[in-house]
């Protein structure tokens, strides 16, 4: 019914496992098929309960399945786990089953409409009150439709109902949020029509009235979970909307747009001006707004050191910098850089852009302020890294190598030997030793312990793999620790020659992912078990090996069942 091919290519291959997961465990529950058999909807369970929809119908049209789903991840995912879950679980149901449910959920609609119609106006009517008497917002909401179809209703009563569709009120509950949210919305969808029947100046001010609530009611609510996004998005989009509409002068226009840029004032607000669609006469005028904003911070006498200033000379000078970017002019976004320039980081940057336009002097002056700046070990070493990049620029190819030795000896890592192996052919310096040199530092890398090995204790395995020296890699493993991307490369590289030698170090891998003991520590074991599999078959080697080693974790992981289910579904030979 729902082409399962398709449901894994465009679900994230986390969200296929997880929803396997959630399938497997009896998650998924009210499933019902309806439109012949081109639609199926069901709940399914997970932190919280969730309505899934999957409908076939479009197909035709060179559609695929359309998906929906009440969950946040929704939101940014084509196809979630519990989408995937529906999935299989339609697969996997006999269709006598769910034809049953399908039935008697149709006929009782039916039934229950037959029912309805029968009642006397009267009676409906007292039906409908006693529905909406427990329900202040549906009460609200049919208030609002019949005010707004009568023509009745005006700006302070649609400024009423934006208070009421945002009460003020203290809300943590991950559930209560979102309900509160979706009543908002709901709420909001009758509310944006009122609105659009009144003049532009006034949609403006009803408009604002709601983002301002917003942005006050959300000081009192825990929105971690985003609830409030589809709402925020909405406004926005009005604002933008409206703004372009209004008969303003391009002055005013501008010092609009300048005023809320210049004070951070709302935290739910549309970006400015990047959200806005500006004339080249008010964008002109924006920005005049922002150089004089600068200039008059920065006079003399007043304190550009102190933060708060310096965070607000910082964010006028960005759309300054964008607008010199825009205009290709390199000199002046340095300009504006050195304004608000106070840590190394910041001229080392200034130095950088200078390099990127061949100004070779200029970058030493500006690392030359980074140095004065350096007050930490770590801010001096970042200095000496770009002066490196400088001294390269500047021809000085012997100093750059001494200086990146240096630099390598006091902190050797495999990222930095493979630095210095691109500025040797670089600069064409070279030392005869050099690798014999930098083999033994990188040996003296590995440290163990109580919490296992140091951040770069395996450089010397990355060292061996780089320089296709597998004989010495492959013994180096077998008397030390490493991080498992290193095992899995090596393992990849010695797959056909040692396929049994691969498949160990897979299963060294294998072995500390299971033991997380975690749904997703499961689903990460299972695909690189299904990429195994695949590399094997690729190359030719019989994959009986990975069977053997696949029965070795049933024997050993046996207790961690979601691992075993998985395993199950993915190598049933195994069992």
């Amino acid at each position: 019914m729902f082409d399962l091919d398709e449901i894994k290519r465009r679900a994230e291959s986390k969200s296929y496992l997880l929803g396997y997961a959630l399938y497997a465990e009896g998650n998924v529950s009210k499933l019902v098929i309806v439109d012949d058999k081109a639609m199926a909807m069901a709940t399914v369970a997970g932190q919280h309960h969730y309505h899934v929809t999957l409908d076939n119908s479009k197909l035709a049209q060179g559609k695929g399945i359309q998906v929906s789903c009440s969950c946040p991840a929704a939101d940014y995912q084509d196809i979630c786990k519990h989408a995937v879950a529906v999935a299989l679980q339609v697969e996997n149901t006999p269709e006598d089953e769910f034809a049953d449910e399908t039935a008697k959920e149709a006929n009782d609609r039916i039934a229950l409409k037959t029912w309805f119609n029968k009642k006397p106006v009267a009676e409906l009517t007292d039906i409908i009150f006693r529905f909406l008497d427990n329900s202040e917002r549906e009460y609200d909401k049919w208030l609002l439709i019949m005010e707004t179809e009568s023509h009745s209703i005006g700006v302070s009563d649609i400024s009423k109902f934006i208070t009421k569709a945002l009460p003020n009120r203290p809300t943590w509950e991950w559930n209560e949020v979102r309900n509160y949210f979706t009543d908002a919305e709901s709420m909001f969808e009758m509310i944006f029509p009122a609105i659009e029947k009144c003049t532009i100046d006034q949609q403006w001010k009803l408009i604002f009235k709601a983002v301002e609530r917003l942005n006050k009611v959300i000081e009192q609510i825990d929105d971690s979970g985003g609830f409030r996004l589809g709402l925020e998005e909405m406004l926005n989009e009005k604002i933008i909307t409206i703004f372009n509409q209004l008969s303003w002068s391009d002055d005013e226009k501008a010092q609009w747009l300048f005023t809320h840029f210049e004070s951070y004032k709302y935290d739910i607000f549309p970006d400015v001006p990047d959200d806005f669609t500006l004339t080249e006469t008010v964008e002109k005028l924006f920005l005049s707004l922002c150089s004089a904003a600068v200039i008059t911070r920065i006079k003399p006498g007043l304190d550009v050191i102190d933060r708060e200033q310096l965070w607000a000379v910082k964010r006028l000078t960005t759309v300054l910098i964008k607008q010199a970017e825009k205009q290709q002019d390199w000199q002046e976004k340095c300009r504006l850089m050195q304004i608000t320039a106070q840590e190394p980081s910041d001229y080392l940057r200034m130095s950088e852009l200078c390099l990127q336009h061949t100004s070779e002097l200029d970058a030493k002056h500006y690392l030359q302020q980074a140095y004065q700046q350096a007050k930490t070990p770590h801010e001096r070493a970042e200095c000496q890294k770009h002066e490196i990049k400088v001294q390269v620029a500047l021809a000085e190819y012997n100093s750059a190598w001494q200086l990146a030795w240096q630099l390598f000896t006091e902190n050797p890592s495999f990222r930095h030997f493979k630095q210095l192996q691109q500025l040797e052919r670089l600069t064409g310096e070279t030392d005869p030793d050099f690798l014999i040199k930098a083999e033994q530092l990188l040996a003296d890398c590995y440290v163990e312990t109580t919490r296992g090995i140091t951040t770069d204790a395996d450089a010397l395995l990355d060292f061996y793999m780089d320089q296709n020296e597998l004989e010495k890699a492959r013994l180096w493993v077998l008397s030390h620790k490493a991080y498992s991307t290193s095992l899995l490369q090596l393992a990849d590289l010695i797959i056909v020659e040692y396929p049994q030698e691969s498949v160990d170090l897979y299963y060294r891998v294998l072995g500390v992912i299971i033991d997380q003991t975690s749904n997703s520590a499961y689903q990460e074991a299972t695909r690189l078990l299904i990429k195994l599999e695949k590399k094997l078959k690729t190359n030719d080697v019989d994959s009986v090996i990975l069977y053997l080693m696949i029965e070795k974790i049933i024997k050993n992981f046996k207790q961690k069942r979601n691992m075993m289910k998985l395993l199950r579904e993915y190598f049933s030979q195994c069992f």
